[in-house]
C-alpha cells in the first residue's frame, strides 16, 4: 500500500499549472469554498449565503472534474506532438 501512496497524482497542482488565468477565475475560487464548506473549514458569510442551496459534495465533484477537463486541454494545447 505504500507504493500507491507515492504515486499519488495531486491533480490540484496540475490544474494550478495548466488552467488558464489559475489566479484570476471565479471557478478556481468556488471551488475553494466548496471544499472548505464541505471539510467543515470556515467561509465567510457571503460564501455561505451563495452556496446555501446546492448539493455541496456533488457541486465540488462537478466542478473540479471541468477545472481538471480544462486544464489537461491546456496542457495537451502547450505539448509538442
Amino acid at each position: 500500500m505504500e507504493a500507491n501512496e507515492n504515486c499519488k497524482f495531486d491533480y490540484w497542482e496540475f490544474i494550478e499549472k495548466y488552467y488558464p488565468n489559475y489566479y484570476s477565475c471565479e471557478d478556481i475560487l468556488l471551488s475553494d469554498i466548496l471544499f472548505r464548506k464541505l471539510n467543515n473549514e470556515q467561509i465567510c458569510d457571503e460564501d455561505e449565503e451563495m452556496i446555501k442551496d446546492c448539493d455541496v459534495k456533488a457541486e465540488l465533484l462537478k466542478l473540479d472534474q471541468m477545472l481538471f477537463s480544462k486544464a489537461l486541454a491546456s496542457y495537451f494545447d502547450k505539448s509538442p506532438m
